[in-house]
């Protein structure tokens, strides 16, 4: 482990030393069962906790204490393995009040904990949810990212599936269940950009830019565009010769950008407002920051905001919805081309490969931002105040999710020449050529 993780996990578990991670439940009092009372049990499980974050290897002694106290538990305020799981739901709920999303909290856990730690609590999600019958009452959103998580990390097993009952958990799963009870002791509030829980059926949060009356027909129209444009892309990608990758995306590229300035022109026209709406994208690992590098660099060439969560490896898009559309399927398409010539490269050192990303980045900003500046000037200056009276929405919004939003100092690192100059090129060789095709 280097110097700056250790300095981090010192601090953190500094910060959390003497705040209990359970909270006792409510009448419990402190009656003594079988020798132990609950604020004992709590103190075991808040210990064991310490261990499984900061020396897992040293875990086995309390986790068979843990085990011999929940087979001999003559209450569930006495029993470790009921109080964790209590203890995780309850903050499971508490987290999505506070702007989680099932996906991005599940993605953070992976983030800040490990693989197993990121599977234990999709679990416990799906067990949330049964509990609160999310399914039948949340927003289609919610419920896809339920189901989505339900594919991924299938669990029947209802409560007793998390941590078996009766004093039979296995040292593994304690450690993926105390670790995710510690990072949800700390974790953050984030940006609300949905409906919480405790408002589902109640009228949405307003919102300083509102959603265009009559949408349904234009909705219908731009859910027929992204069917075109997402076949256009998956060809563009697919495809070993350069033409055809060439006039794929170039006609994909042409269909976003005509569709981007056409609603904007029909929505001013109309004098409605323009709907302005947060997404976040999760950045996986390896060399996540190049990637939000190259993800920020495509939205700010498509009008759309874009700020890195490093906590939780997610940027979060604000913009109106056909732009931000179009920042997301652009990213996962310039993404796909830069994997694919950073791997026909032949060179996999770390330098290498973050000085490729790096540099693709830059240059395909540059390109995308004359592409985009070519499409607005085609349409001649009429678009210039439709445009800024977009921005303004978008700045409006972005403000009201992120009032305190900082910008960081970036250390200035020595990238690889070979990397920098390689991902330079592949950039280039990226198919986002300019101009229109006929549709």
């Amino acid at each position: 482990m280097g110097s700056r993780s250790r300095q981090q996990r010192d601090a953190r578990r500094r910060a959390t030393a003497r705040s209990p991670r359970i909270t006792p439940r409510h009448g419990s009092g402190d009656a003594v069962t079988g020798g132990l009372a609950p604020s004992d049990v709590i103190e075991l499980i808040d210990l064991a906790a310490r261990y499984a974050v900061d020396a897992p290897g040293s875990i086995g002694p309390h986790v068979q204490l843990l085990n011999e106290l929940a087979a001999t538990a003559s209450a569930p305020d006495v029993d470790p393995a009921a109080l964790v799981v209590d203890e995780v739901l309850a903050r499971v709920a508490t987290a999505f009040e506070h702007g989680w999303q099932p996906l991005d909290l599940v993605h953070a856990t992976r983030r800040q904990t490990s693989k197993q730690g990121a599977a234990w609590l999709a679990r416990a999600v799906q067990v949330e949810a049964e509990r609160s019958q999310a399914l039948t009452r949340a927003p289609q959103a919610w419920a896809d990212q339920l189901r989505t998580l339900s594919h991924r990390h299938r669990h029947r097993g209802g409560v007793d599936g998390l941590l078996s009952p009766g004093g039979a958990v296995a040292a593994d799963e304690w450690i993926a269940a105390l670790v995710v009870l510690d990072l949800l002791h700390r974790l953050p509030r984030i940006e609300q950009l949905v409906t919480p829980p405790s408002r589902w059926g109640t009228q949405s949060p307003r919102r300083p830019t509102s959603t265009r009356a009559g949408s349904e027909p234009s909705g219908a129209d731009r859910a027929k565009t992204l069917v075109k444009i997402r076949a256009l892309l998956a060809k563009a990608e697919s495809t070993e010769f350069a033409a055809e990758a060439e006039a794929f995306t170039a006609k994909a590229q042409d269909l976003m950008t005509r569709h981007s300035i056409d609603e904007a022109l029909l929505a001013d026209g109309a004098g409605e407002s323009f709907d302005v709406r947060g997404r976040r994208v999760l950045i996986d690992q390896p060399y996540a920051l190049e990637k939000a590098t190259l993800l920020h660099v495509v939205a700010e060439a498509n009008r759309v905001r874009a700020i890195w969560n490093s906590f939780a490896s997610y940027v979060t898009l604000v913009g109106v919805p056909t732009d931000v559309d179009q920042t997301d399927m652009l990213f996962t398409s310039t993404l796909v081309q830069a994997t694919r010539a950073m791997t026909q490269a032949h060179l996999s050192s770390a330098p290498f490969r973050r000085a490729f990303l790096h540099a693709f980045a830059v240059r395909i900003g540059e390109r995308l931002t004359a592409s985009t500046d070519e499409a607005v000037a085609s349409y001649g200056s009429a678009l210039v105040p439709v445009l800024e009276r977009q921005e303004a929405a978008i700045a409006e919004e972005y403000d009201r999710l992120f009032p305190h939003v900082t910008t960081g100092s970036r250390r200035q690192r020595q990238l690889d020449a070979r990397g920098w100059d390689a991902g330079t090129r592949a950039a280039d060789a990226a198919v986002l050529p300019a101009g229109r095709l006929d549709a």
